[in-house]
């Protein structure tokens, strides 16, 4: 079922914050589980003073800042390579420590070049994490997974596809493939009345097409909740369906000097209650 999936990026950045991670776990997991190789990106932020012109204090302060950053990073590397090892999968260790920006550019590289990134939840899209998150998203051409903080690491047995008939929703059910045909049972989700759908390919015609890879599919279509929110309606119909994973793909409204995310993917960017398969 995993044969595409043979190389697989985990994301951890250390922030110094004691933050726990599920997408390790899980994506040791799933490494063992396809006997894919993975690559453990343990990365800290580098702080950069926003001018010469400050104090040695200062200037100490943020040194010490950054070693610090730069330890906890090397040990929560450390750490993911010995779990790695006693899990018998293949891994590599990445460890940057950059700024922002060449943070992101690293990252962005390493996921072209792999099947698959896993992230963890973020509390928050102002988190720097989240913005990595994106930036991997729209940028590297690749599905990502972002895994809830207290996902157990199984495989998912009720999968929901979020399914409106787009070439971005069609992109990330092929991306998914694999999950879909571990899956117990697949629901085709269409909600009606939040857009057009006059010309889209109804969830309909999508489930015969699934059940010729051996999946178990239901459809389903229904409208808005009352208040016309995508989101919530969306968030409902998982736990209606009992739902552990969900798949859609991600939309931009403008792209200025940052992405104006659609709401639905923002609401699912940040504290979904399942694991999300997002691609674009």
């Amino acid at each position: 079922m995993f044969e595409a999936i043979k190389n697989i990026l985990v994301s951890l950045t250390e922030e110094g914050r004691n933050e726990s991670t599920t997408a390790l776990p899980f994506a040791l997991f799933l490494a063992e589980t396809a006997g894919a190789h993975l690559t453990i990106h343990a990365a800290s932020l580098r702080l950069k003073l926003p001018s010469a012109m400050v104090s040695r204090m200062a200037a100490r302060l943020v040194a010490e800042e950054n070693r610090r950053l730069a330890a906890l990073a090397d040990r929560l590397a450390s750490e993911a390579q010995r779990e790695a090892g006693l899990s018998g999968v293949s891994c590599s260790i990445e460890i940057p420590h950059l700024p922002y920006a060449d943070l992101r550019a690293t990252l962005i590289s390493q996921a072209r070049v792999h099947d698959l990134a896993i992230f963890d939840a973020q509390e928050s899209l102002l988190m720097p994490d989240s913005g990595l998150i994106e930036a991997t998203l729209f940028e590297s051409g690749r599905p990502i997974l972002i895994v809830p903080n207290d996902h157990a690491a199984v495989l998912p047995k009720r999968v929901l596809i979020a399914w409106d008939g787009s070439a971005r929703a069609a992109r990330a059910v092929a991306d998914a493939l694999p999950f879909l045909k571990a899956a117990e049972v697949v629901e085709v989700f269409t909600i009606v009345g939040e857009k057009d759908l006059s010309n889209s390919v109804p969830g309909a015609e999508l489930a015969p097409r699934l059940a010729h890879h051996g999946i178990k599919v239901t459809v389903k279509d229904r409208p808005l909740m009352r208040g016309g929110n995508v989101s919530d309606t969306l968030r409902d119909q998982i736990g209606l369906s009992r739902a552990d994973m969900i798949v859609m793909g991600a939309y931009v409204h403008s792209r200025l000097q940052e992405w104006i995310l659609g709401g639905l993917t923002r609401s699912m960017l940040v504290g979904s209650p399942v694991i999300v398969s997002m691609s674009h």
